[in-house]
């Protein structure tokens, strides 16, 4: 191991010591000491690898902007054939990120390319994801009908899947359900769905616990 390679570690290492401690100012202070030392280096995926990180610690600690940045920034790193996976990971938290701070344009751009690699990758559970997210958007933007319809698809997609988000979406589509008339909901249901049990869970009237999902 080089003398850097070994910085880099005892920095990453310090870094995550000082996180499980709960001292976030002291892990992104190793973790950018440990970027220091990487920008020296061709290592792109590591430096993507911090970079994430220190995104997860401003998300955790509600600072919406910092983190997007970090994400961001990751990224950019995360372009090996490698890292494929990894990038589509952070793609996912650069659209929250996108979204908590407001920038709805940027979370649309995200999830539409999280869904163009979800597809060549062939991750139907990603892509699910990225559909019913995407979906959110829309409709927070005032596309109700479109949004739901989405979100729909892809919810489709997790059940093809059988992913465990599934249920969490569920409770999405039925909170934002509750808000367009009941007689088109209750239509595009019919149109989209050919599942009768799928169906019934989204007809079911939405809990507080659907809402505290927003």
């Amino acid at each position: 191991m080089s003398p850097e390679e070994q910085k880099v570690l005892d920095y990453y290492n310090q870094a995550q010591e000082a996180r499980e401690a709960g001292d976030n100012a002291a892990a992104l202070n190793h973790l950018r000491s440990c970027l220091e030392v990487l920008r020296l280096t061709t290592d792109r995926l590591s430096q993507g690898r911090v970079c994430a990180l220190m995104g997860d610690i401003h998300a955790g600690a509600s600072e919406p902007a910092e983190a997007l940045a970090c994400f961001e920034l990751a990224a950019t790193c995360l372009i090996g054939p490698e890292a494929k996976r990894e990038r589509l990971m952070v793609m996912f938290r650069v659209a929250q990120a996108a979204r908590s701070v407001g920038q709805e344009t940027k979370a649309l751009e995200t999830y539409d390319e999280i869904i163009r690699v979800t597809q060549t990758l062939r991750d139907v559970r990603s892509e699910g994801m990225a559909r019913a997210l995407r979906g959110e958007v829309v409709f927070n933007r005032g596309g109700q009908m479109d949004g739901l319809h989405q979100m729909l698809l892809g919810l489709t997609r997790l059940r093809t899947a059988k992913a465990p988000e599934m249920e969490m979406i569920i409770e999405h589509i039925r909170h934002y359900g509750s808000q367009v008339p009941r007689k088109q909901y209750e239509q595009l249901l019919e149109d989209e769905l050919d599942s009768h049990n799928l169906k019934k869970k989204l007809l079911a009237e939405p809990t507080p616990a659907d809402a505290s999902q927003k």
